[in-house]
């Protein structure tokens, strides 16, 4: 018998060695498995209790509401209001193709792009973020497995495309990401809330007995901008490029006594209600990051130091060499030749030769440290996001061409921002303020603390100086400006664009920077008008749109700041219509700054 079985053994490949090899093994995996078992149970018990945990725990965010941006006014610049967002779980959705063309009509998204979305993975997935009201009816209605409507926060803009750079926007997920909303982000963020939840197998979410915790909302920020005056100057502009065929333009409007930024303009602007529509290239609030060379704005500044130090006085007499004159190998011209002429007549008339000659006095050191005294080649301080400093260069006493250049407003960059701002030490008695974004005024009626800015010049020179402009305006290059029954100070300027390193022959930056009213001044305004075509001088394309802002803000803001004013002479005086001279440098200044 035992031989017989044997024998069906041997048949069937089944030698003894080969049983017990056979069973040892499997004793062995027994073993192992039995000691894995063990391990699960004793060793790692916690362990993968903690892990089993955190699988089935999740964390549900309570975003805070990003809070309101207002005008010093209390009008609403900018609000957040919860939407409806399309979510998907790819992995529930049935039918991938199916579902895409049944949520391309609501969603307005071609069906191929929505069944693109729906295979990036089995995990969640956006579909469409910020849906209309109506939309998101009709995907509720669908009844899709796998397709969720979820509440989200969005930022609305009511007033469009109005002071768009300056205010930025905030992304999808409620990051400031440029302008006010990324300085400010932290304050209007607030401060979001978690509630811990569990889920189950499928990752759906289980009730839970607790309750919400609340979101703190962030604090709302009041803006100096004041909205009629913001929407005037944006119109103004807007105008002025459709006249002239310029690529860009600015305008800055401060209270030369507190620096609060009353309207900053950039045209054209864009939409922040569609930021990721619009071109990039207009996020910039160029107010503040775009440096130039200013021209002759820049004369009344060269003067006031020359003044101060007491080096010339307001009557002082220059031979301005009947348009020309040479600095060792180098000319400077006048378009206008003049003989004899007064301080007072070289910034009227805006003079390069008697700008020259007033720093020959003053002296290179000097020129260059009240230029910084005064503001530039420093950052403003108003605490914009990607604000620049200028440039304002050293220059050695024996620099006599660019001392003179720098006198009537080349080798020097500034922003609007920082030419405005520096102005305004002539309205207030000469003082350095620091341009203002939020009112002095808070929402909660209490006012900020604002500390006097430095003194820069004393108010005997800011008082000469402010004649000077004034005169600008009466009888100079700057009678365009011109207001009835109000007294207006400014200066124009007309300054070469730098363009491969030689300042070009055809592209100029129009400019003009006026005080009003003259006497008891409220405003400062900067307009700034960047490659107009054709004429391009800054008294017939800036001045301007300076008097039609000017007249709504004395008009619609400081009707109690008119004061008795003489009215302009009926002498317009020179027209800034050419250019006015040039410095012959054989790389740079081929033609010169206009008046």
């Amino acid at each position: 018998m035992k031989r017989a079985r044997r024998a069906r053994g041997r048949r069937a490949g089944l030698r003894p060695g080969r049983i017990d090899a056979i069973a040892c093994v499997a004793l062995l995996g027994f073993a192992a498995l039995f000691a894995r078992a063990i391990q699960l149970q004793t060793l790692d018990a916690d362990w993968l209790s903690d892990r089993a945990g955190r699988q089935a725990q999740t964390t549900v965010e309570f975003e805070a509401l990003r809070a309101d941006l207002q005008d010093r006014r209390g009008n609403m610049l900018a609000v957040s209001a919860t939407v409806d967002s399309v979510a998907a779980w790819p992995r529930r959705v049935a039918n991938h193709r199916a579902a895409a063309r049944a949520l391309a009509g609501p969603l307005g998204v071609p069906a191929r792009e929505l069944e693109k979305r729906l295979g990036r993975g089995s995990g969640f997935v956006w579909l469409q973020r910020w849906v209309a009201p109506d939309a998101a009816g009709r995907v509720t209605r669908l009844g899709l497995d796998g397709v969720q409507l979820i509440p989200e926060r969005r930022r609305f803009y009511p007033n469009g495309d109005l002071a768009g750079a300056l205010l930025g926007f905030a992304d999808r997920d409620g990051r400031g990401l440029s302008g006010i909303e990324l300085a400010y982000d932290r304050e209007l963020r607030g401060v979001s809330a978690e509630l811990a939840s569990r889920r189950d197998a499928h990752g759906n979410m289980l009730p839970t007995v607790a309750s919400a915790p609340a979101a703190r909302t962030g604090r709302a920020v009041r803006l100096a901008i004041d909205v009629r005056l913001q929407h005037f100057a944006e119109s103004a502009l807007a105008e002025s490029l459709r006249k002239t065929g310029a690529r860009h333009a600015t305008l800055v409007a401060l209270d030369p006594a507190t620096g609060e930024i009353l309207a900053l303009a950039e045209a054209p602007g864009f939409d922040p209600n569609r930021f990721w529509l619009e071109d990039k290239s207009l996020y910039r609030a160029r107010a503040f990051v775009d440096g130039f060379e200013p021209g002759s704005t820049m004369k009344p500044f060269s003067v006031a130091l020359a003044l101060d130090a007491g080096v010339v006085r307001p009557d002082d007499v220059f031979d301005c060499e009947n348009g020309s004159y040479r600095i060792g190998r180098r000319t400077i011209r006048d378009f206008h030749p003049h003989e004899l002429l007064s301080v007072s007549d070289i910034v009227r008339v805006s003079s390069n030769i008697g700008a020259a000659k007033v720093s020959e006095r003053l002296g290179a050191r000097r020129l260059v440290d009240g230029m910084r005294r005064f503001g530039f080649g420093d950052v403003p301080g108003s605490g914009f996001p990607g604000e620049i400093a200028g440039s304002v260069r050293e220059l050695r006493e024996r620099q006599a061409v660019e001392r003179a250049n720098l006198s009537f407003g080349q080798g020097i960059t500034v922003t609007p921002v920082q030419l405005t701002a520096a102005m305004a030490t002539f309205a207030n008695g000469g003082r350095r303020v620091t341009p203002r974004l939020l009112a002095v005024t808070r929402s909660d009626g209490e006012d900020r603390a604002i500390e006097p800015g430095a003194r820069v010049i004393s108010e005997q020179t800011a008082r000469a100086v402010l004649a000077m402009l004034r005169a600008v305006v009466e009888n100079g290059t700057g009678s365009l400006a011109a207001l009835p029954n109000v007294a207006v100070a400014g200066k124009t300027g007309t300054a070469q664009k730098v363009k491969e390193g030689t300042y070009s022959q055809k592209d100029y930056i129009a400019s003009f920077v006026g005080i009003a009213p003259a006497v008891n001044p409220r405003f400062v305004i900067g307009v700034f008008v960047d490659e107009p075509r054709g004429l391009h001088t800054g008294g017939l394309i800036a001045a301007p749109v300076f008097r039609e802002v000017a007249a709504y803000a004395l008009d619609q803001l400081g009707g109690d700041a008119r004061g008795p004013a003489e009215l302009p002479s009926a002498d317009t005086g020179p027209q800034d219509g050419v250019p006015r001279g040039h410095v012959e440098t054989g790389v740079a200044h081929d033609e010169g700054d206009e008046g």
